[in-house]
């Protein structure tokens, strides 16, 4: 019987270490800023993060901005298997681990085309507990969405952001092109509209409010562009009466 309470004791403290343990862990892991770093979930080996203040449009060949295409920076923070599995990896390859026992996650760099709805997965940089770099690669892979499982956390991460791009997209336009024409901004801002109407946002916070002078500036924008198209009406009754 006393063997009994003996075990009974050490399972007791062996759990309160492990809890402790896991507390230590926990409190350890890197805090990222909400108002910058949208969270947008968590697997077994890492939570997954995006940039929203970086994401925005890229450009095509001539350098014009795409409006089917978008670069976003992203973070994802590892769990300590992951961690384990990266070092272990760097080792077998030969590569240097210096720094690597600080190592919490990385940051990559996704080239989203919405057109052809694949993913440019263009860069990774490895980063320790201060958010420096401690070593890049550049895997230069793409993806087809279609061509991953629906419950590919991988394609949820990525289907996220493209929600939140089209959510978003009169935002995105004026962080890429603070010099966007009226008709852009107007056209931008019905799609905006339409997409929401039709989408229930996971998180009510997705749908963002532009600041005072950008909403000014793309209200004026809506209203000139609704006179124009007036004007072209008129026009176009008139000349078919003739």
């Amino acid at each position: 019987m006393e063997a009994y309470f003996v075990m009974k004791k050490s399972v007791v403290i062996l759990v309160a270490i492990i809890c402790t343990l896991w507390a230590a862990v926990a409190s350890a892991s890197p805090q990222l800023d909400e108002s910058i770093f949208k969270w947008v979930q968590s697997s077994a080996r890492c939570d997954y993060f995006f940039n929203m203040q970086q994401i925005c449009y890229g450009k095509d060949d001539k350098g014009n901005i795409d409006f089917n295409k978008l670069v976003v920076p992203v973070i994802k923070i590892y769990d300590y298997l992951m961690i384990d599995d990266v070092v272990a990896k760097r080792r077998w390859n030969g590569n240097s681990v210096e720094g690597f026992s600080d190592l919490v996650g990385a940051a990559e760099y996704y080239e989203i085309n919405l057109q052809d709805m694949t993913v440019y997965f263009k860069q990774q940089d490895f980063l320790d507990s201060t958010f420096t770099a401690l070593a890049g690669n550049r895997p230069d892979r793409t993806v087809k969405l279609a061509t991953l499982s629906e419950k590919s956390f991988d394609r949820m991460f990525y289907n996220r952001i493209i929600d939140y791009a089209l959510r978003n997209r009169v935002k995105l336009a004026l962080r890429s092109n603070k010099n966007a024409e009226n008709e852009l901004l107007a056209k931008m801002q019905a799609e905006q509209d339409e997409y929401r109407a039709q989408n229930k946002a996971t998180d009510s916070r997705d749908n963002e409010e532009l600041d005072e002078k950008d909403a000014a500036k793309v209200k004026a924008a809506v209203e000139a562009q609704n006179k124009d198209n007036k004007k072209d009406k008129k026009k176009k009754v008139k000349k078919d009466n003739e």
